[in-house]
C-alpha cells in the first residue's frame, strides 16, 4: 500500500490504528508501511492509536481529531477497514475532495465496503482464502486423508484502489 500511495504523489501521510503492543499483526503492518515510506524519504506526519474494538464511530472520531490537528495531511492510512470506513464517512460529510484533496485507504477488504457511498481503497489480505484453506486442511485430517507434506501456502494480497486512491 505504501508503494501505491507514494506512486500517486501523496506525501503528508497520517496513520490511524490499534495500539501496537496489543496487536502484533497491526504492528508488523505499520512497521512495513513506515519502512517503505522511509526508503522513499517520507515519514508519517501524524498518527493516532486506539484501544478497544474497531468501529465506524471510532474512525470518524479519530479522523476529525487528526484533521483538526494536522490539516495539511493529504493521505490517511487506517489499520483496518472499519475505522477507514468511518473516516471516509466523516470526510464526505465535512466536504473533502476525495481523492483529490485527501486520499485514504484501509486494510482487510471487508464486505462492508460494498455499501459505502464511495469505495474505500484497501488491501485484501486473503483472509477468506486463508480460512478456506485452513478449514480444508482440518477436514482432510478428520477424514484421514494423506498429508502431502506441504506446510507453506503462499497467498498474495491484492490492492483495491476503490475511489479513494488516485490512479
Amino acid at each position: 500500500m505504501a508503494k501505491a500511495i507514494l506512486k500517486q504523489g501523496y506525501q503528508n501521510i497520517g496513520f490511524m490504528g490499534t495500539k501496537m503492543p496489543l496487536d502484533h499483526r497491526a504492528r508488523k503492518r505499520f512497521e512495513g508501511f513506515t519502512e517503505e515510506l522511509a526508503r522513499n524519504g517520507i515519514e508519517i506526519m501524524d498518527q493516532e492509536f486506539y484501544s478497544g474494538g474497531s468501529a465506524l464511530a471510532k474512525g470518524r472520531e479519530m479522523t476529525k481529531t487528526m484533521m483538526d490537528r494536522s490539516p495539511d495531511l493529504d493521505f490517511l492510512y487506517y489499520s483496518n477497514d472499519m475505522i477507514g470506513a468511518g473516516g471516509l464517512l466523516w470526510l464526505i460529510e465535512a466536504g473533502y475532495d476525495i481523492p483529490g484533496r485527501i486520499g485514504l485507504a484501509g486494510f482487510n477488504g471487508v464486505d462492508l465496503l460494498q455499501g459505502l457511498p464511495r469505495q474505500l481503497a484497501t488491501m485484501d489480505a486473503c483472509r477468506r482464502d486463508i480460512g478456506q484453506k485452513a478449514a480444508q486442511i482440518l477436514v482432510d485430517r478428520m477424514e484421514g486423508k494423506e498429508d502431502d507434506g506441504q506446510r507453506v501456502f503462499e497467498m498474495t494480497p491484492k490492492i483495491s484502489f476503490g475511489d479513494t486512491l488516485k490512479r
